[in-house]
């Protein structure tokens, strides 16, 4: 494996992850029903240029050579891919973006059909150009450098100036799009992705300019300022700088649901304690279904199917055993359990929570043991939940860590104690 080749899989890797990750969404929406064709343009735009790049390997170059038994068989093939590739992109953000009255002119270019006729007549002004390109240079560490074997030929330049200007035009017509779907969504993951996608194609647009600066000087017989190994490095940096982003714009939202699934996950956990400590006062049915197909603990960390369903679940039962609880509150505890957590030292949001939580754990254990009835009982509902099971979840969990903590003996203590005096 070459220097290039190393460099190559700075991109190779990362695009390649990320078409499997793809290709088994799509295959799991399919399952289910629930096609995606943004998803799935995206799909096929990542798969043609992970083919083009892969094709820049040196043994995959060769290996075509021999197969074909054209010379710099592998070129015309990677090169149509990243065309067809940035063309394809093209339209996804294209459709991505929404509509405003009026569009600019320059939105009409990215429609499908100009972008059909432009691609063809590259493509093909490109297949024939390159029956005249000149050969390939071979470095002596095995590099095959196609580009540098163009300096100063016609039909070689012309060639690259087939593939290396609809590149460009695609990129930058991408970069517009992108900044125009981000002006016009509001703050999220979204608009991040597009403008972190908005300046992967910023930085493409300067690569075709690069090797076609170069290229011209070809042509007029100057001397390029960098060599030959510096220019091709230049190059490689622009590709991994324009690539990477790209993917990284467009995984925002996956990465998104995957912290938000490990943020459900880790809420689960911290639930856990109170929710096996309440569940015993909800309903003869529940607790049957929770014996037969109860979770465990390890399910909880470690199974990461409908985490969020399995939070929404266990954030209900909760709430249903607060309600079921509140006969055995009386109307001046919570206030009473709230004075007895300030006096420990707790405030603000910790010192509610301290207070539901030994609220929780009083009427529990009064309903357990059989105790009469609270009087008079409170009607005030102890949990408020509100329509966010992210905002929920973070507050019940920090009820949940008062409810198994030492901390709430300490309180109960204090609130024993006050009772007595009073």
């Amino acid at each position: 494996m070459t220097s290039d080749d190393s460099i190559a899989l700075l991109t190779i890797i990362p695009l390649w992850t990320v078409v499997a990750f793809r290709a088994y969404s799509r295959h799991q929406r399919t399952k289910q029903g629930k096609p995606n064709p943004g998803q799935d343009a995206l799909l096929w735009t990542f798969l043609a240029l992970s083919i083009g790049a892969t094709l820049r390997l040196s043994p995959l170059e060769h290996l075509v050579t021999s197969l074909t038994g054209v010379h710099d068989g592998a070129v015309l093939p990677k090169h149509l891919s990243v065309m067809i590739s940035c063309l394809l992109l093209v339209g996804w953000v294209d459709s991505a973006v929404p509509p405003r009255r009026p569009e600019p002119w320059w939105r009409r270019l990215a429609g499908t059909k100009p972008r059909l006729i432009f691609g063809a007549a590259a493509a093909v002004a490109a297949v024939i150009a390159f029956r005249g390109a000149a050969p390939a240079r071979i470095a002596p560490n095995g590099d095959t450098d196609f580009i540098n074997g163009q300096y100063g030929d016609g039909f070689g330049t012309i060639y690259l100036m087939m593939y290396l200007v609809p590149i460009g035009v695609a990129l930058a017509l991408s970069a517009a799009l992108c900044l125009a779907a981000a002006t016009r969504n509001p703050p999220g993951a979204y608009r991040r992705c597009m403008q972190l996608m908005a300046i992967g194609c910023i930085i493409g647009t300067s690569y075709p300019l690069y090797r076609l600066v170069y290229l011209g000087y070809g042509l007029v017989g100057g001397e390029f300022p960098l060599t030959d190994d510096q220019f091709d490095m230049g190059g490689n940096l622009l590709q991994i700088a324009t690539i990477l982003p790209v993917l990284g714009g467009s995984s925002i939202r996956g990465i998104d649901l995957v912290a938000r699934a490990r943020r459900n996950r880790r809420a689960l956990v911290r639930l856990r304690p109170m929710w096996g400590d309440l569940a015993c006062v909800l309903g003869p049915d529940k607790i049957r279904s929770y014996l037969t197909e109860g979770t465990t603990p390890r399910a909880d960390r470690w199974r990461l199917r409908n985490v969020y369903d399995r939070l929404d679940e266990r954030i209900v039962d909760i709430s249903d055993a607060a309600f079921e609880l509140l006969p055995w509150i009386e109307e001046g505890l919570p206030a009473r359990a709230l004075a007895a957590a300030r006096a420990q030292g707790h405030g603000g949001d910790g010192a509610e929570a301290a207070a539901v939580a030994l609220c929780l754990r009083i009427a529990r254990r009064r309903a357990v043991e059989g105790e009469e009835l609270a009087h008079p009982p409170t009607v005030d509902p102890l949990l408020e939940l509100r329509d966010d099971q992210e905002a929920n979840a973070a507050w019940l969990s920090r009820v949940s860590f008062f409810y198994s903590s030492d901390h709430l003996d300490e309180i109960e203590a204090v609130l024993n104690t006050e009772k007595a005096i009073a």
